[in-house]
């Protein structure tokens, strides 16, 4: 449906534009979602590519008109359609529940609910002159969502679950969730989780994100693997069940990658190694002082690496062969040295009177994903050059 137009088509521009994408299940396939936009009040148009992640699979594009005529569309081609759709195949999960790291579109035919992500789901529109159109998503229990710039995190839709709406830290947070014991136990552990993101969004105070949603997914043990993601308004959480029911370690594990993946809504421009270390490690930070106080990364590391093959791999190192190679294989190396380096580097920042939390805010890198010099002298001027040396050799 199109939400405004303020002239002519001859006279518009794309700043004056909107498009709704409506979101349409259908009602006796579960695993068969439409995504209908009204282009009638377009001139020429173009369909770009979805963002991608995995593939670069794109969903086959339907120009329908008026006189009921339907033809295969064309991305990146100049069109005229009163409305374009497409259909998107979702995947169903399997006995383990929904792994979040896959980010594929997926439901469940047992618990009602259905996701899609932005990632190879969700084309955008561009006026002929290729500037960007606006566009809301329209989901069928009225939610409207806003399709993020291409430079921000991806959109996530969930549909079939009624979100419970919270007040964290002064903000209205809608929580969605396919586990009853998590509504259940909301008095438990929502206090934690304001603890955390209050002191997570502390450590930015120029930052502007406040609130985003969170929805909890159920995991089961037995698949030996859970994850989250972040999104432009929400972020996706695994909740480690065994035989459907949450335990003290799994709630200090679901608190951990809630503060995980606000940490990447919060901070934005570190590189990947910075980027997932720092949200490893202040995750487990914020848990600190809490019922669900998180292992010492230290610890973790020295256990790690007696089996990880890669351990002796720099951290700056793996990020060039991760970000530039695709080697996930030397991921793992953010997830536990990194958190590791940071706090060795806490730790003396502590003892000599600061914190890294004092100083996080403003660490900027260079391209290559180093710590730019002048966050690298504003450490060295509180632990000393002969200190800084020896961590980030260790470590870096």
């Amino acid at each position: 449906m199109l939400l405004s137009v303020l002239t002519s088509s001859l006279l518009t521009t794309s700043n004056d534009l909107a498009l709704t994408y409506q979101i349409k299940p259908n009602a006796t396939d579960p695993s068969q979602v439409s995504v209908i936009v009204n282009t009638k009040a377009l001139a020429e148009f173009q369909v770009l590519p979805a963002r991608t992640m995995a593939t670069p699979s794109q969903p086959p594009l339907i120009c329908s008109n008026e006189n009921g005529i339907q033809t295969s569309a064309a991305y990146d081609t100049n069109l005229q359609c009163d409305q374009i759709s497409w259909t998107l195949t979702l995947a169903e999960i399997d006995q383990h529940g929904f792994d979040i790291a896959k980010q594929l579109d997926s439901y469940s035919k047992q618990k009602g609910w259905y996701f899609i992500s932005e990632f190879n789901s969700l084309p955008r529109f561009t006026t002929r002159q290729q500037q960007p159109i606006e566009a809301k998503i329209l989901m069928p229990s009225g939610v409207e969502k806003t399709l993020p710039s291409e430079t921000q995190p991806p959109l996530f839709l969930l549909g079939g679950l009624a979100p419970i709406s919270l007040d964290i830290n002064g903000h209205r947070v809608h929580i969605t969730t396919d586990n009853q014991q998590i509504v259940e136990t909301i008095d438990q552990w929502k206090p934690v989780l304001e603890s955390q993101l209050g002191y997570l969004v502390s450590l930015y105070p120029q930052n502007r994100a406040s609130r985003w949603d969170i929805a909890f997914f159920e995991r089961d043990k037995a698949a030996r693997s859970a994850s989250g993601a972040a999104g432009s308004d929400t972020i996706l959480v695994n909740a480690l069940v065994e035989n459907g029911k949450l335990d003290a370690d799994s709630m200090t594990m679901l608190l951990k990658i809630a503060a995980h993946e606000s940490m990447h809504i919060i901070n934005q421009s570190a590189p990947l190694w910075a980027s997932e270390s720092l949200a490893e490690y202040y995750a487990m930070k914020s848990l600190n002082n809490t019922p669900y106080a998180y292992a010492n990364a230290d610890n973790q590391w020295q256990q790690f690496k007696q089996s990880f093959p890669l351990a002796s791999t720099g951290l700056l190192d793996a990020h060039k062969k991760v970000s530039s190679q695709g080697m996930q294989q030397y991921y793992p190396l953010f997830y536990v040295k990194g958190p590791a380096f940071w706090l060795s580097i806490d730790t003396v920042l502590t003892e000599a009177g600061s914190s890294l939390d004092k100083l996080v805010a403003d660490f900027t890198f260079e391209p290559s994903g180093k710590l730019a010099p002048s966050s690298v002298e504003r450490i060295v001027e509180i632990i000393g050059q002969q200190t800084w040396q020896k961590i980030s050799n260790s470590y870096l």
